[in-house]
């Protein structure tokens, strides 16, 4: 009577995208998380989390977090404590409050002044093409093709140039 037309299950469930992907993931300091905890949209950690963290969006570890964890993110702002693992699709900035002990790889690291960085990086570009081999034609012939380089084998073409003589 108050309700309208009723919809059918899967209509009442779905919610717009914008209102899937606009989500806000908040634990407050007083929290305590262990396990895999997965977040969509902007994330804030205050407390504490042992386990694994995968992130779809930005990750913000505040000043009072303690995390203990494999993180995936697509970017990442550390201002607490970070032991573990930390691999972001965008940039990672460890702010002067951080402190991280263990592995970054990111295609991009700021570092702040009074930051402590305990560990090593990996820098990655995400839009980065792998390198290729030559192109070999069958019986070891080099492509001749100019856009593809030189043909492999092949003596540089180097001018001969004879300096000066100079007596001392």
């Amino acid at each position: 009577m108050f309700n309208g037309p009723k919809q059918p299950a899967e209509k009442q469930l779905k919610k717009p995208a914008a209102a899937r992907d606009g989500a806000v993931t908040i634990l407050t300091s007083g929290c305590h998380f262990s396990g895999k905890l997965f977040c969509r949209g902007a994330s804030r950690i205050g407390g504490k989390i042992e386990g694994q963290i995968i992130s779809e969006g930005l990750l913000i570890i505040e000043e009072e977090a303690v995390i203990m964890a494999e993180v995936k993110a697509d970017e990442a702002i550390i201002q607490g404590k970070v032991t573990g693992k930390l691999q972001a699709t965008g940039r990672i900035e460890l702010c002067a409050s951080s402190r991280f002990e263990g592995d970054i790889t990111t295609p991009v690291l700021i570092v702040r002044e009074g930051a402590q960085f305990n560990g090593r990086s990996t820098m990655v570009n995400a839009q980065a093409e792998p390198a290729r081999a030559p192109k070999v034609l069958p019986g070891g012939k080099g492509n001749k093709n100019e856009k593809d380089g030189p043909e492999i084998g092949a003596k540089a073409d180097v001018a001969s140039y004879k300096l000066p003589e100079v007596n001392v």
